[in-house]
């Protein structure tokens, strides 16, 4: 895959910059650094924690603006004329339809007196803020430095911008912006973004630059974002999250969704400084349209530390291997994918069971092969699919390797099963979101099972294969920020890691979209996560390692 490092460096050479070198007489070099009401440019963003590049194209008056995310295919229209005395916000982006064309959607929104809307840009808007500390030479150009520091809801910034100064046109041109942000209750760096500037021009002809009618954009516009509105919290499109008021109703609306009570005050400004970072990551990402969304869903407000506990997979013992051999060689294999659906969902045969809600229990190894074996079970039950106890599993199979809430292996789940077999929930009791007593020898009806069978890894045929045949499921995942973030759409993050494994989820069905093959997981979130508790996730590199270790049970 290639670097970002060598993607940057690609981009920055290509940029053809025109800018004057600042002028040595220090004396002629204005006290403050400004940008003029109006201009246009160019700049390409590195995000050295979210490994992602960004490019962006702008043009700004005093009263409108316009900004293009990642050419062109998100675009950003601010007005203020007579008809908006508050200025007016334009969103248009991509949209897929039902039948999977692309069609260009354009949002609008209004301000009012309480809170008008601005000019936007890309360049810090409270650059008189900003101090000289230096010069320095910034891509060949003898750049001024300027800092500016600050702590806001427990998050130190640190901003570092260089610009060169035009003595002929009397203004400073941009070069580049480095962000820093760090977490003052997590200790950790929340953002590290370089931002170079290029294609910096005083004037433009706004004729055609600010004109929404070719984007179907919305005549009548009358919903409006205020202080004292909901309409941010419904849509993120208008959301700004450096706007202290909007990430205050973000934050009400979402502690008031999930339910959210905190201990004191101090950990109430810590969730909304993690709360925060994640609107942040949310808004960045979605205007990316790299094909799938994030939203504020339960766990906006958790740190990655704390993250450990709605997952709780720990990787196999060396040398443990499913007892039953994978009964397909290559040979076979290639006849029987020759015969595979183009589509599969298990649910649709009534194999799936409704989505559950591990919480704050590590123990997704119980939901991943408890799933596995209620599909398992009602293949050969005559189709009759019951609710199995992952309670049972929490509480007893401590002996195999497992720890509880603290987590466990598929494994230690199915050798326990061997021997005890798996009763219902209906019988053994509840799910408790913690540890038990272990119950299994007062249960009259069990579900033993045979075995279990590894399925030949990093292989899409064969887990297509052991899907149709004896599906679901149990995967093993890598499960990433955005991955905890996800909402809709087919998920894909080059972050993710195949062999660093750390939750469990159920392989339900398969899919596939433009030639390539996207897989459907039930995760163990509960239904207000993803798409109704499920995802989809692509196929391609073996994303997130669905196909590293997956397994069947057998009856």
């Amino acid at each position: 895959m290639t670097s970002i490092w060598l993607l940057l460096g690609i981009a920055i050479v290509a940029q053809a910059h025109i800018v004057k070198k600042v002028d040595s007489d220090d004396a002629e070099l204005p006290d403050e650094l400004e940008w003029p009401d109006e201009y246009t440019l160019k700049a390409m963003r590195m995000s050295l924690t979210d490994n992602v590049i960004e490019n962006y194209e702008i043009w700004r008056t005093e009263k409108s603006s316009r900004i293009d995310y990642n050419d062109g295919y998100v675009k950003s229209i601010v007005l203020a004329d007579d008809n908006y005395r508050y200025g007016v916000k334009y969103s248009i982006h991509p949209e897929a339809s039902r039948s999977q064309d692309v069609e260009t959607a354009c949002a609008s929104v209004i301000g009012d007196k309480y809170d008008s809307i601005a000019p936007e840009t890309i360049l810090p808007l409270e650059a008189y803020n900003y101090e000289s500390a230096g010069k320095e030479t910034i891509q060949d150009k003898d750049c001024v430095k300027f800092k500016y520091d600050s702590t806001e809801d427990g998050t130190e910034k640190r901003r570092t911008i260089w610009a060169t100064y035009d003595t002929s046109s009397k203004i400073w041109i941009p070069v580049r912006l480095e962000i820093l942000e760090f977490s003052v209750w997590l200790g950790s760096k929340n953002k590290h973004d370089i931002i170079d500037y290029y294609d910096f021009v005083k004037s433009f002809s706004a004729e055609r630059v600010f004109d929404v009618e070719d984007y179907n954009c919305p005549g009548n516009e009358t919903a409006a974002y205020t202080s004292h509105s909901e309409a941010i919290s419904k849509n993120l499109l208008f959301a700004d999250p450096d706007k202290k008021h909007h990430i205050d109703n973000l934050f009400h609306s979402f502690k008031k969704d999930f339910t959210k009570v905190y201990a004191d005050e101090n950990e109430h400004s810590m969730r909304k400084s993690v709360f925060k970072s994640n609107v942040r990551r949310v808004i960045e990402h979605n205007r990316r349209n790299l094909g799938y969304k994030l939203a504020l869903n339960q766990f906006a407000d958790k740190t990655p530390k704390e993250m450990r506990k709605f997952m709780g997979l720990n990787r196999r013992p060396e040398g443990k291997v499913g007892n039953i051999p994978f009964p397909y060689n290559e040979d076979k294999l290639k006849d029987l994918s020759n015969d595979l659906p183009s589509e599969y969902d298990a649910r649709l045969l009534g194999l799936v069971s409704k989505v559950k809600n591990q919480e704050e229990c590590g123990s997704c190894w119980t939901f991943g092969t408890t799933a596995a074996v209620e599909g398992a079970l009602a293949r050969v039950n005559g189709g009759r699919l019951l609710a199995l106890s992952n309670q049972a599993l929490v509480d007893c199979a401590w002996a195999f390797g497992a720890a509880g809430c603290d987590g466990g292996t598929d494994n230690a789940a199915y050798e326990w099963m061997m021997e005890y077999g798996l009763p219902t929930e209906a019988e053994y009791g509840p799910y408790l979101n913690q540890d038990g007593v272990c119950k299994i020898l007062n249960t009259t009806k069990i579900y033993p099972i045979r075995g279990y069978t590894d399925v030949t890894p990093l292989s899409v045929g064969a887990l297509k294969v052991a899907l149709v045949n004896h599906g679901p499921l149990s995967v093993s995942v890598d499960v990433t920020p955005s991955f905890s973030l996800y909402s809709s759409g087919i998920f894909y993050d080059i972050t993710c890691k195949e062999q660093e494994l750390n939750h469990e989820v159920t392989l339900v069905g398969y899919g596939e979209r433009d030639g390539d093959t996207f897989w459907i997981l039930k995760n163990s979130w509960g239904p207000t996560w993803g798409i109704g508790g499920y995802m989809y996730i692509s196929a391609r590199d073996n994303n997130c390692g669905v196909a590293t270790e997956p397994t069947y049970v057998v009856f």
